[in-house]
């Protein structure tokens, strides 16, 4: 009987305390902040078409793991598919790929603010300026341009998949997976202005300390395309240096660069490090042992190297922290297909 009232009680007090939350009884979410506080929220995809995405937390310091925490705060669930999210203003942007959404969720308590509907496959969404953001799709043939303002959603003409996007100095770059190129987008205008030409499927691509960006080219293994990765010079939006990755028999998926180290992270199968930004020669540090490396990312707070592991696609996975030559430091259960890392 005690036992049981000081679960109430303390189940009470944390309501109090954050009292717009609604929790599961068997489950208390003590603290859902991000921002560097040592929470590490992972994205989840869930198994295709069975609408089961959720989100999982962990916290570094106590290195305690909640699961679904969106459906235990919102009373509903995220849908099918979590592809990415987007962290901008103090909200977090889930990209539900399969049912055609984005859900704007507050970074501090979870509490879901708004939706964006009525899209066709969504993959990346980036902030442009207060007025508007620019959303990428795997099929749709476009890019949508979200008015923050009216809601309304219009769009820019593109030719096949467009992926990862990166805002910078008045222009859009945009991965254009099934073209090999890297759209250039005037966000003033809307228009596209240039289109650079990659490596093999541009799907990752991330910005260095330079203002370079490295784009991650998957290849094809199917036509011996080898993948590799272009640096792109934002000055003149020129590929200024490209090279081929190890041949794997894979695919590279995820590229990250800690810019206060100038080192560059990817997967391309097991997990492989570039020691600067002038050098290729890229080291393998960690290898893939049966497991099925899927995103990356580099914890901007302490620089340790956040890796998932999707497993078989059906099964829960596992988030993989190591450092920057490769030590297991955690090996953190998450639910099915983890994927996005914010922190």
């Amino acid at each position: 009987m005690m036992k049981k009232l000081n679960y109430i009680i303390i189940s009470f007090l944390i309501i109090a305390s954050y009292s717009c939350i609604k929790l599961n009884p068997d489950e208390i979410i003590t603290n859902v902040t991000v921002n560097g506080n040592g929470l590490v929220l992972i994205g989840n995809e869930g198994n295709f078409q069975n609408g089961n995405a959720s989100i999982s937390s962990y916290n570094e310091n106590s290195k305690q793991v909640l699961n679904n925490i969106y459906q235990s705060i919102n009373q509903e669930p995220i849908g099918d598919v979590l592809h990415s999210i987007y962290h901008s203003d103090h909200l977090l942007y889930l990209v539900v790929n399969n049912s055609g959404k984005i859900i704007a969720i507050d970074d501090k308590n979870l509490e879901k603010k708004m939706e964006i509907k009525n899209l066709t496959s969504p993959r990346k969404i980036a902030k442009v300026d207060n007025s508007k953001f620019y959303i990428t799709d795997l099929y749709a043939n476009e890019i949508s341009i979200y008015n923050n303002y009216d809601q309304t959603i219009s769009k820019i003409a593109v030719n096949g998949w467009c992926e990862d996007i990166i805002i910078k100095n008045g222009k859009a770059y945009v991965c254009n997976v099934a073209n090999n190129q890297v759209y250039v987008i005037n966000s003033v205008t809307d228009i596209i202005i240039d289109s650079i030409e990659t490596g093999k499927k541009p799907s990752s691509m991330k910005e260095d300390s330079r203002g370079n960006l490295w784009v991650l080219c998957q290849g094809d293994n199917s036509n011996d395309e080898l993948s590799s990765i272009s640096i792109i010079e934002t000055e003149n939006d020129a590929v200024f240096k490209s090279f081929n990755l190890e041949n794997n028999q894979s695919f590279a998926s995820s590229i990250d660069i800690d810019n206060q180290t100038n080192q560059i992270y990817f997967i391309n199968k097991h997990i492989y490090r570039i020691r600067n930004l002038d050098d290729t020669l890229a080291t393998k540090i960690w290898s893939n042992n049966s497991n099925n490396f899927y995103n990356l990312k580099i914890n901007p707070y302490n620089n340790d190297l956040y890796i998932t592991d999707a497993k078989d696609y059906v099964q829960n996975g596992i988030l993989y922290v190591i450092d920057s030559t490769g030590n297991l430091k955690e090996e953190i259960a998450t639910g099915i297909i983890p994927k996005s890392i914010v922190f």
